[in-house]
């Protein structure tokens, strides 16, 4: 594994080659798995993403339309008080008002179930390798962490 900096003893060692080092385990180990975490981190980053439409704060989009979908759901459906991605959903999708809500409740709880299941994943991985004795048991750890968040998208429609 390559570290980008290593310090040990007041020295700062950069491009570090955990194979080819005579550095200590002890000081080779907690960058090592600061690194494969954050891999983690990015690999929970891109599926997270493949759930969601290209853009910025398209999830906070989606929060807010199943909360206005839910809330007109729940206040007995008032057809002249639609709200606006209630609206939204019924001019692009030309549907009815409640299926329109009911459509973006179900995606918003899909998107919702994805992300616990995407956290649950990036923290089970983070937590095998802060556990790692090695680099080697490390890097294993956080391999099958990326592998499983790789292959975690969205059913294709």
């Amino acid at each position: 594994m390559l570290i980008p900096s290593v310090k040990h003893e007041g020295k700062t060692y950069i491009g570090v080659d955990t194979g080819e080092t005579s550095l200590p385990l002890s000081a080779l180990l907690p960058t090592a798995v600061k690194a494969l975490s954050e891999t983690i981190d990015i690999a929970a980053g891109r599926a997270r993403a493949a759930f969601v439409s290209p853009g910025s704060y398209i999830d906070q989009e989606y929060l807010l339309a199943k909360q206005e979908a839910s809330e007109w759901l729940a206040g007995g459906k008032d057809e002249t008080a639609i709200p606006s991605s209630v609206q939204d959903h019924i001019d692009m999708f030309g549907v009815s008002a409640e299926a329109a809500a009911a459509e973006i409740v179900a995606t918003a709880e899909q998107w919702e179930t994805a992300l616990r299941d995407i956290r649950n994943l990036r923290l089970g991985g983070k937590a095998a390798v802060q556990r790692a004795d090695t680099i080697e048991a490390a890097e294993e750890a956080a391999q099958q962490a990326i592998e499983q968040l790789n292959r975690y998208r969205p059913p294709e429609a």
